[in-house]
């Protein structure tokens, strides 16, 4: 695969997964694993990869962010790949020499929760810009974040190039914010950002690009499908597809959504994950009944999906 820079058409070809960092014991970055989990997703027809929260990249010290970065590039002559760097300003200065050392192009800015607002972190956006010398992808996960107006902003003068929405709802149909971001950006700019809880209305009702996904890194090929399903316009079936997906996204809501993912792929056998860059704990062995069953039912509507799109 390329490793040049993503457009909007791009991304509109694939769900876009999300995966974690498998772990050796002291915490190194394990290839094998890593790259055993990469080709079990783009072996079901995924196509774009963007490491960011389920890869815990937030915990990660500086060389071994250089470590996953190495990975990366690897996992790139497979599939198009978006790296993360942040969430504050100065760890994304620190980040940006080893990103511009490797081969990767398509950057996303983790979120800053605090203290941030809308000028200063569009000023920080513009910054980290120019010290790239490329467009980033920027990752909206509170409520204005970066106002609508600024977006359009940044988005006409080429520094964002691309916009992943994840300001949780109670209603995803009713959201303000959301709708003021489609109307400045339009909605090729935007990915559904928060699994498959909100995609029947992003995807289904709004239109937006695509949506990213942990639990495509289990099923791939379903969630291709289920991404095909909305795009259609077949609601009953889409609820069908969508249901396992939803289930896990539930449970990930309930244990934590970085752990259960990460300790869910390790159960699945596609490959072993091994521990967790702390601040994150793993899940309790008590729930891992819980994610076993749920990693069941994906792998279920995997092998279903695996079976109609296969060659007769």
């Amino acid at each position: 695969m390329t490793h040049a820079l993503l457009i909007p058409a791009d991304f509109a070809t694939s769900v876009v997964a999300v995966p974690p960092l498998a772990l050796t014991p002291d915490l190194a970055v394990a290839p094998e694993p890593n790259l055993a989990l990469v080709r079990h997703i783009v072996g079901g027809g995924v196509s774009i990869l963007l490491y960011g929260g389920n890869a815990n990249l937030y915990n990660f010290s500086l060389p071994a962010y250089g470590e996953a970065l190495a990975l990366m590039e690897e996992a790139g002559e497979l599939a198009r790949v978006v790296t993360s760097i942040g969430p504050d300003f100065g760890k994304m200065l620190d980040q940006a020499p080893l990103v511009e050392r490797s081969r990767l192009r398509n950057v996303m800015l983790l979120p800053m929760a605090f203290p941030a607002d809308s000028h200063g972190a569009s000023e920080g956006v513009r910054r980290i810009v120019d010290r790239l010398g490329f467009g980033v992808i920027l990752y909206l996960k509170r409520e204005h974040y970066i106002r609508p107006e600024v977006l359009e902003k940044l988005v006409a003068e080429g520094a964002v190039r691309f916009v992943k929405y994840a300001v949780e709802r109670d209603d995803p149909a009713e959201d303000g914010y959301l709708d003021a971001v489609l109307s400045a950006v339009g909605q090729e700019l935007v990915a559904s950002g928060m699994g498959e809880t909100p995609i029947a209305d992003h995807v289904g009702r709004r239109k937006v690009a695509t949506y990213t996904s942990g639990a495509v890194c289990i099923a791939p090929a379903a969630a291709m499908r289920l991404l095909a399903t909305l795009r259609r316009g077949d609601g009953e079936a889409a609820d069908a597809a969508a249901a396992p997906f939803l289930a896990f996204e539930r449970l990930r809501a309930q244990l934590g959504g970085i752990q259960t993912l990460h300790s869910a792929v390790t159960a699945s056998g596609i490959a072993d994950m091994g521990p967790l860059m702390p601040m994150v704990s793993m899940v309790k062995e008590r729930n891992m009944p819980l994610v076993r069953a749920a990693v069941a039912e994906l792998m279920q509507a995997e092998r279903k999906a695996s079976a109609q799109v296969a060659p007769s």
